[in-house]
């Protein structure tokens, strides 16, 4: 986000249009106005008054009796309170008449019987500060009688623009004069600037790493006075731009700032031991920041150093150790470029976020660092006074960002935005867009980017410089041809599409997490996952890229069960990361389940969910596909012991289902919960619909107990019943499991239900019993199992 002032900015370029349709045509250019503000509500008949005289009231010891010349014939007679106020003295008078922002109309009053033609205002009752104790007082040039409004530029306006990350250039108000000059095809006008230098800095700067500063310029400044009070032009300007007012040289610093883009730091002369060395921190090096907190620096940090100690982490924020003070009269002026790669996130993993870093991260233009250094020193020395030594430089211009020509062609601009513009439109705005016209034919053009344009790299980029110039609304709308080759599919082949409507129909709601996750959560699920930890990350809760889906569908069921949501069936489907390489990220499906299974009503008690469930649901999913799945007992670090199964296909394990386990269950505070996680291409391979003649005969079943080792999963006596392919089976189905008295230790009885059905006629009880039969022989011969 980025403020700028309406009259600030039309000193540098005035179209003659409302500012309401300035911002509209920002916004069409793309630079989002979110707001247009103005700096001081409406009122009238306010003008600057100067106190003639100023006697106590004769009837009220709090009150004075003032006669104050607002520029017409006559003074006029005002009964004030203010604690300030006194003869001689310009302030800001609202007549009889006017109405001011509260509402208040003021009246011809008379006060313990005396009679009041006016008022005498503080900023407050104007509506342009939010506290005062006193009326304000005017400087002494101020113009008898004139309009508040134009004497203090209450009609400026204020624009809020929504800055995207690839603008950094538009942090400024030259950026957005650049921006309004291309436009309109208006030249912009930069600030004249001209410093008389006296000699070289006694303080010799050095880099120890030009690939994160390859350019880093000082200056010093000696004999200021730092307790002077800054224009009021500049105050203003500040202000109004959501500045706070320091002192006279970090103001004209933070003006600069915002005047040019190029972020700047002065240290106080004084309190540098030795030179000036641009280096990586070492290792557990502490500092104490200008906002009085003292942090240890890592290793990667980029800091401004003495020969002593640190004198600020480079690009974010100064120490208190070197900052200007009241007291100080010899500064050391820097301006520097640093690399955006070695910038970013050092703010966040500090807990800060600065104005400088906010440029930084984003990208400085290399190109204007002389140019603040210039403006900033003629701004101090007009200020404050002093003498300015030359520039000392260290510039590194292989590390520099190396400004690559790009080609476009009105057939690529044709083919993009399906017209084609004129030669001379295109010229006359890249060239207002500070582009280089490198070479040109009658059909292309090789442009070379500014160097404040990080973001254009491609020819794309330049032809979506010239839609928005152009202007999005104005583009015609064409239909669009073009050849496709639309991919044969197979019948049987599932997609995302058809995963994802199952399971909703079973009750689920699918979530969308992100891909990145804490470290903390990439530890709970599997600790011995391959981490691939982010170098930038948005936050230090989103800083491993996931392994798992199981984490995204935790924290879901986690920020559910913090707004009473106690019952949850997601999934997720989406991309798991165990390398940075493309074979090694893979589409996964996951589920989580928690809370009751249905609803709460009053025919029933409530019943929670269990692990079988949840291999219910994925078992009816596996319907839908050609393949067969196996579960066997397993063990993850997330899952508990004894409620965890692995998912196989041809014995390779292509996924997990379990509850989760207690302990983490504890950590994240949550109820039970069950979760699967499969791999996404292991469910894709469906199943052609084909006809089944439907039988006119009885089906008959046959039920079997069968006793047996414990530790034989039911599952395989299952499958190798089914394997027998007999002729006119149905199905089978377990109904019972048991074990305890009457059975052997270490055995268990299992009760199978057998359905057979002809569609050739009523089977009779001899084939049913040779059919079974043939069954407890397979169970005898594999399993040892035997009939009770």
């Amino acid at each position: 986000m980025a403020s700028d002032l309406t009259t600030w900015l039309r000193e540098w370029v005035n179209p003659k249009i409302s500012d309401e349709a300035l911002a509209e045509r920002l916004t069409m250019a793309g630079l989002e106005v979110d707001s247009i503000v103005p700096v001081a509500p409406y009122f009238e008949n306010v003008v600057v008054g100067y106190v003639m005289s100023c006697e106590k009231h004769p009837n009220a010891d709090k009150l004075s009796l003032c006669q104050v010349n607002i520029g017409e014939n006559n003074n006029l007679q005002i009964i004030c309170g203010a604690v300030n106020i006194r003869a001689n003295l310009k302030v800001i008078v609202a007549m009889v008449g006017a109405i001011l922002p509260n509402g208040l109309k003021i009246k011809k009053a008379k006060i313990r019987g005396v009679e009041s033609f006016g008022m005498i205002c503080s900023e407050v009752e104007l509506g342009i500060a939010d506290d005062s104790n006193s009326i304000s007082e005017l400087d002494s040039d101020a113009p008898i009688g004139k309009n508040i409004r134009k004497y203090l530029d209450l009609d400026d306006n204020i624009i809020e623009l929504n800055i995207t990350p690839n603008r950094a250039d538009c942090f400024s108000v030259l950026g957005v004069a650049r921006e309004v000059s291309a436009n309109y095809g208006l030249p912009f006008k930069m600030p004249n600037i001209s410093v008389s230098a006296q000699g070289i800095s006694s303080i010799k700067t050095n880099v120890s790493n030009t690939t994160a500063c390859p350019k880093y310029l000082t200056r010093s400044i000696l004999g200021i006075d730092n307790t002077v009070e800054i224009p009021k032009w500049m105050v203003d300007k500040l202000m109004r731009s959501g500045q706070v007012l320091h002192s006279p040289v970090v103001d004209i610093i933070n003006y600069v700032l915002l005047e040019l883009g190029q972020p700047m730091h002065a240290f106080d002369a004084l309190k540098i031991n030795g030179s000036i060395e641009v280096r990586n921190a070492k290792l557990g090096e502490k500092c104490e920041l200008l906002n009085e907190t003292i942090v240890t620096l890592q290793g990667d940090t980029l800091v401004i150093s003495d020969d002593e100690k640190v004198l600020a982490i480079a690009g974010v924020i100064g120490s208190m150790l070197s900052s200007t003070q009241p007291n100080s009269i010899d500064i050391l002026l820097e301006s520097a470029f640093f690399n955006p790669i070695s910038i970013a996130g050092i703010a966040r993993n500090y807990g800060l976020h600065t104005e400088s870093s906010l440029r930084f991260e984003r990208g400085v233009d290399f190109a204007i660092t002389e140019v603040a250094m210039e403006r900033a020193t003629q701004l101090i020395i007009e200020i404050c006074g002093g003498r300015a030594s030359d520039v000392s430089t260290c510039i590194d211009k292989v590390n520099l960002p190396e400004l690559t020509p790009i080609t476009i062609t009105q057939d690529k601009i044709y083919k993009i935005l399906g017209f084609e513009l004129d030669s001379k439109w295109v010229e006359e705005k890249f060239i207002g867009l500070g582009f280089e016209i490198c070479d040109k034919t009658d059909n292309s053009w090789t442009i070379i980017p500014p160097s404040f344009r990080f973001d254009i790299r491609i020819s794309l980029d330049l032809i979506e410089e010239l839609a928005r110039l152009y202007g999005y609304d104005k583009l015609p709308v064409q239909k669009l041809m073009f050849d496709v080759n639309i991919d044969a599919m197979p019948e049987a082949q599932l997609d995302k599409y058809d995963i994802s409507q199952f399971l909703v129909a079973r009750g689920y709601q699918e979530v969308i997490t992100y891909s990145f996750v804490s470290e903390k959560y990439h530890n709970l699920i599997n600790a011995n996952a391959n981490k691939i930890v982010l170098s930038n990350p948005i936050s230090a809760d989103m800083s491993v890229m996931r392994s798992s889906l199981m984490s995204g569908l935790l924290q879901s069921v986690e920020s559910n069960q913090r707004r009473g949501h106690s019952n949850a069936r997601f999934f997720e489907i989406g991309l798991c990361f165990d390398g940075i390489e493309a074979n090694k990220q893979l589409n996964k499906l996951a589920g989580i389940i928690s809370g009751n299974r249905f609803n709460v009503q009053w025919a029933s008690e409530a019943v929670p969910l269990d692990f079988f469930d949840a291999k219910a649901d994925l078992e009816s999913l596996f319907e839908l596909t050609s393949t067969k799945f196996t579960f066997t007992t397993g063990e993850h670090p997330v899952l508990q012991k004894g409620q965890t199964a692995k998912i196989e296909f041809n014995a390779e394990q292509v996924g997990w289902i379990g509850a989760l386990a207690p302990n983490v269950a504890k950590e994240l505070s949550l109820p039970k919960c069950y979760l699967f996680e499969i791999e996404l291409n292991a469910v894709l391979s469906g199943r052609v619909a084909k006809y089944k003649s439907f039988s006119q005969y009885q089906e008959v079943q046959r039920d079997i107990a069968l006793m047996l080792n414990e530790a034989i999963p039911v599952a395989e006596l299952i499958n190798s019943i089914e394997a027998l392919q007999q002729p006119d089976f149905v199905n089978v189905n377990l109904f019972d499991i048991y074990a305890g008295k009457n059975i052997e230790p270490g055995k268990k009885s299992v009760a199978l239900n057998l359905t057979y059905q002809s569609l050739k006629a009523t089977l009779n009880d001899d084939e049913v019993n040779s059919k079974v039969s043939e069954v407890l022989a397979l169970m005898q011969k594999k399993f040892d199992a035997v009939q009770r």
